[in-house]
């Protein structure tokens, strides 16, 4: 049976061939293989949880639409999905490489003094002597710990250690972030 594909997708909204609107969906991670005979996904989660999938109904992908999550567990590192629609190995090697969006609605909602890492994309960063180093481009999760990635005006990319010593300050609703970096860091890079 495979991957279900067609009139009747294309008509469920399950053709579409372009990323979703970022404003309502975020890209939570990458199919990166087939598990078992039964269409099960294996989904190496950018958030390095993979617990997070089971908070999401539908995912979403690039080719392929809005699909339902039918279930999700974990695997070590991974999420396994199963997804409508998807029903035996060979539906599952056809979406191998493809990244996954979530409405952004199904995160949890956070108390005033939290947020989410992907809101501080575009905030400005500053020292705390008041040095402007330049704007936040993404975060990078090394297994030790999450790094920003921040890229000065002149094209410079800084990667500071997201960690609560070197975290001066967070305001994701300001778009400022305030770093304490520790001796020589910033040389590293000019």
């Amino acid at each position: 049976m495979g991957l279900r594909n067609g009139a009747e997708d294309r008509k469920a909204g399950r053709g579409a061939t372009v990323a979703p609107d970022p404003e309502h969906f975020l890209l939570v991670g990458k199919i990166v293989k087939p598990h078992g005979i039964k269409g099960e996904l294996k989904v190496l989660p950018y958030s390095g949880e993979p617990a997070d999938f089971g908070l999401f109904p539908t995912v979403f992908l690039v080719p392929g639409g809005e699909l339902e999550v039918v279930s999700a567990r974990l695997q070590g590192n991974a999420a396994l999905l199963c997804l409508r629609g998807v029903e035996d190995r060979s539906g599952a090697e056809q979406l191998s490489g493809r990244e996954l969006w979530t409405r952004r609605e199904y995160f949890p909602a956070l108390a005033s003094d939290e947020f989410y890492w992907h809101e501080m994309v575009g905030s400005q960063v500053f020292t705390e002597t008041g040095r402007e180093l330049g704007t936040v481009t993404g975060l990078l999760s090394t297994g030790a710990h999450d790094v920003l990635a921040v890229r000065s005006r002149l094209g410079v990319e800084y990667l500071i250690p997201a960690r609560r010593e070197f975290l001066v300050e967070t305001d994701a609703r300001a778009g400022r972030v305030v770093i304490a970096p520790p001796p020589g860091l910033l040389e590293v890079y000019e």
